[in-house]
């Protein structure tokens, strides 16, 4: 056997305990496959037998046309991506391993207000709401500062009348800010304050004076983030750069009947 076909042979089977120890194909691994020289049935044969994480915007799928990828196995990529949108709706973040963690919902412990010192000088300081957070760091704990977060909604109408109509409903129970909402521009990203001597994180949710009341996020203490639309219901949401500290994602929009918005999504930046 000729040196090349052998060194072809030895990277070929490289990639196979690679992807098979990985379990996970993406873009890159097709695109690989491709490189080498596997024909379309190999690939996807590989693809229908592995678990797999694909990127289906257009920009990708352009970038998979480029690479040399068959509009067959592009149409299977589409169709795989399709059915990852089923899978559980909420946040996600990639963790140290290359993993997708959900960030679960942490529920705030408590609210402390100033309205006290309000009335001591009759109204002319503005009262603060602030919900409050257990520990001063995060369990989600993120070690870039330009981290990305995937929102996947399943925003079905049967599915938000039983949430206002039928509160032991099933769909009730799911992460319910995923089937009210249909896209991330329906949280706003804050910056938590942490109180060391307290063991707590804090975070401002309105202020009223004797003239006025605002409930909800102040628009100055939230951070810009931009949005990417991957297939489906599917969103790559990226901030701009974070410095270390504790964040979190608030629903803002409408809650339903029967619901209490007394969860967020929080991370830490290390």
């Amino acid at each position: 056997m000729k040196p090349f076909k052998i060194l072809l042979t030895i990277t070929a089977l490289s990639f196979f305990i690679t992807t098979t120890a990985q379990e996970t194909i993406t873009n890159e691994s097709v695109v690989q496959m491709v490189e080498l020289g596997f024909d379309d049935y190999m690939i996807m044969d590989k693809i229908n037998t592995s678990d797999v994480k694909f990127d289906a915007s257009i920009a990708a799928l352009g970038d998979l046309k480029k690479a040399g990828v068959s509009s067959e196995v592009i149409s299977l990529i589409m169709e795989k991506s399709k059915q990852n949108t089923k899978s559980k709706t909420g946040i996600y973040f990639v963790n140290e391993d290359g993993e997708d963690k959900l960030i679960q919902p942490a529920v705030f412990s408590g609210n402390n207000s100033n309205r006290v010192a309000q009335v001591l000088v009759s109204g002319l300081i503005n009262s603060k709401e602030k919900a409050r957070l257990p520990n001063t760091v995060s369990n989600n704990v993120i070690r870039t500062t330009q981290p990305e977060f995937t929102f996947k909604f399943n925003p079905a109408t049967t599915e938000v009348d039983n949430l206002q109509t039928n509160q032991g409903s099933q769909a009730g129970l799911l992460n319910w800010w995923f089937r009210v909402a249909s896209n991330p521009n329906e949280f706003v990203l804050v910056k938590l304050k942490v109180r060391e001597k307290q063991n707590l994180r804090e975070v401002i949710t309105g202020k009223s004076n004797w003239l006025s009341s605002n409930e909800g996020i102040d628009p100055k203490l939230s951070i810009r983030f931009d949005i990417e639309e991957i297939e489906g219901n599917v969103f790559k949401v990226t901030p701009t750069t974070l410095e270390p500290g504790e964040y979190c994602f608030i629903y803002q929009g409408q809650v339903p009947q029967g619901r209490q918005n007394q969860s967020v999504f929080d991370f830490s930046i290390q």
